[in-house]
């Protein structure tokens, strides 16, 4: 798709949990390509954890908001789609943009985003088999 010169966005999975797609992703917006990531917090499983919600105390932001965080930094610099269902959850959504601030400005920031993208990630085959045994409403 990027070789052929048709497609200027590109859409994809990405999360703490599920990070395969990263390098082409990194390849795409490198190549000018606008990057959507949807599934940010992996329907929510992200929240659940531990990793997260100890980096989120440590950095006095909601995990929410330091999930989205980590995505929003990511080199591929993506656009990141929130599928909030309630105004709290946006309210606590847009957090992420005061923790892309502590991420991006400080070395335990950076050193953060490296921690959780190691402790969270799984196997993308786990991932998936995980989600579509997820009930769906």
């Amino acid at each position: 798709a990027m070789s052929c010169g048709v497609f200027d966005t590109a859409q994809a999975t990405w999360n703490l949990l599920e990070q395969s797609a990263g390098p082409a992703l990194e390849e795409a917006a490198a190549s000018g390509m606008q990057i959507i990531i949807k599934e940010a917090m992996a329907n929510g499983r992200v929240l659940l954890h531990p990793a997260l919600t100890a980096a989120a105390a440590e950095l006095g932001i909601e995990p929410d908001a330091l999930a989205l965080a980590v995505v929003m930094v990511q080199k591929f610099r993506p656009v990141v789609l929130s599928g909030v269902v309630t105004v709290a959850q946006l309210e606590s959504n847009l957090q992420a943009n005061q923790a892309v601030a502590k991420l991006r400005g400080t070395e335990e920031g950076a050193a953060i985003v490296e921690r959780l993208l190691r402790e969270m990630r799984v196997d993308p085959d786990t991932y998936w088999k995980e989600r579509s045994g997820l009930q769906w409403n």
